[in-house]
């Protein structure tokens, strides 16, 4: 018996809310992704990758400004239409993002530490020391000199290609069971 796909993307389309109505940004996408499998999308720009990896982890849905069509299921469970709380769990924990811009997805106001932190007090019951253990560890492996030291930086005490290599440890703190790369290799 074949095993049962970790993300099954069937007709996905999303749309842009506009001022003449409903715009795809995305039409009929179809994709299945198994446990341990590597699937890269390839595309020109604007064909729609990035917003078909925010349709996965619904923050298209979020926003009033977009609308998804058609069923993302993962581990089974469908998550379009998914409560926001819902998502809150699967985001970080299951499903681990790298986005494409770090500069402007890292809050510029915390900490690396206090931001890797947040991620680890929400998802896992580990204490502070616990979690300050897997920070440096996590900052280690994605190859950031000092890392104790760079758990108290602000992000724009460090060069981009560091916030990058803190984006991608701070898609795989929880140890996710599907991580969504959207371009991680950019600033590096």
């Amino acid at each position: 018996m074949t095993e049962a796909p970790l993300l099954n993307i069937k007709g996905l389309t999303t749309s842009f809310y506009t001022d003449g109505g409903l715009v795809p940004a995305v039409e009929d996408v179809n994709l299945a992704v198994g446990r341990r499998e590597i699937v890269a999308v390839v595309g020109e720009s604007g064909s729609g990758k990035t917003v078909t990896c925010l349709s996965i982890i619904q923050l298209v849905a979020a926003r009033k400004s977009f609308k998804s069509e058609g069923s993302i299921l993962f581990e089974g469970r469908e998550i379009i239409g998914a409560s926001e709380s819902e998502m809150r769990r699967l985001r970080g924990k299951d499903i681990g993002m790298v986005f494409q811009e770090p500069m402007t997805s890292l809050d510029p106001v915390l900490t690396i530490g206090k931001q890797l932190d947040e991620t680890l007090k929400a998802h896992l019951q580990l204490s502070a020391a616990q979690r300050r253990a897997r920070c440096i560890e996590l900052l280690h492996l994605v190859g950031i000199p000092e890392p104790e030291k760079r758990l108290k930086c602000y992000p724009f005490e460090i060069s981009g290609g560091m916030k990058q290599r803190v984006m991608i440890a701070m898609a795989l703190c929880c140890d996710p069971k599907l991580l969504i790369a959207d371009e991680p290799t950019t600033a590096l």
